[in-house]
């Protein structure tokens, strides 16, 4: 049986912190589970954030007017992308999972992983409009985002200062994770580390080990999948009417994206939903 690859993407400027201690708990406990373990350590490596013409090899397909998204598709295909976007893809190719390790930034991961994401998923390689969310193309893959907080759990409650942390997470988890066709797994967030006992730091990092071992064995987080929808330009993406009429009674929106002005479900980002519980799968197809 071949060997199983995890890849770590790692975002974080000190040796000392505690995004490192949460990553070499991962690197530890994934290499005793049997895989190969790979780091992507992004400001070890200088990795490059920005996304820009630099990022493709030869000459552009229309020089009058760079459209990154269309050139770097086409310098994919080619074979023309830079090397450093080039080694990151095959990483990403030879992942069963991933895991982003990162502090939250703004509400989002930092420039440097941004950049990442913006730079090394590109299209062709992991995603088209034929190969997108359930359908795309590493729905055979899992990923995850683990990140520290610098606010305490509290200020990310529906009644907190920040707001819901669900609605935070679900541009990273739906619009990158689940739209290049990850499972995903349920996010690992430690809350406010840097702000918390020695104790409370160490239980969060033995929490992290013990969950890492079970963590092939979770359910990925429900999302809307594509039969729910018209994937037409003709009918606008949208979902099919019968979906709708079938969500009318019930109590919540069917994913924190598509709330469809009821109120969230639960915990939609940050747990697995029982079976049957929302799911989102009725045969919409007449």
């Amino acid at each position: 049986m071949a060997q199983k690859t995890a890849l770590i993407v790692y975002a974080h400027q000190s040796v000392g912190a505690f995004n490192a201690a949460a990553r070499d708990v991962a690197m530890q406990e994934l290499a005793e589970q049997g895989y190969r373990v790979i780091v992507s350590d992004l400001y070890a490596m200088n990795f490059k954030a920005s996304a820009t013409q630099d990022d493709i090899i030869g000459d552009l397909k229309n020089p009058e007017l760079f459209q990154y998204g269309d050139e770097t598709m086409y310098a994919w295909m080619e074979g023309r992308l830079s090397d450093d976007i080039v080694a990151e893809q095959r990483k990403v190719e030879e992942a069963e999972l991933i895991i982003f390790q990162f502090p939250l930034y703004w509400f989002s991961v930092p420039a440097i992983m941004k950049g990442w994401m913006d730079r090394v998923l590109t299209q062709g390689f992991a995603f088209s409009l034929q190969k997108m969310y359930n359908n795309g193309v590493f729905k055979e893959k899992k990923a995850m985002l683990s990140f520290t907080t610098g606010a305490v759990k509290t200020m990310f409650r529906p009644d907190g200062i920040n707001g819901d942390i669900n609605i935070t997470l679900w541009p990273l988890q739906n619009g990158i994770l689940h739209f290049c066709g990850f499972q995903v797994f349920a996010p690992q967030i430690f809350w406010c580390p840097a702000h918390s006992p020695a104790a409370a730091r160490t239980a969060m990092l033995d929490g992290w080990r013990a969950r890492l071992k079970g963590l092939l064995a979770e359910q990925p987080l429900t999302f809307a999948p594509c039969e729910l929808f018209d994937l037409s330009f003709q009918g606008g993406f949208l979902m099919w009417p019968k979906v709708r009429e079938e969500q009318v009674s019930q109590p919540f929106g069917l994913t924190t994206g598509h709330h469809l002005g009821k109120p969230l479900p639960p915990d939609n980002q940050t747990r697995a939903q029982p079976a049957g519980e929302n799911s989102g799968k009725p045969d919409c197809r007449d």
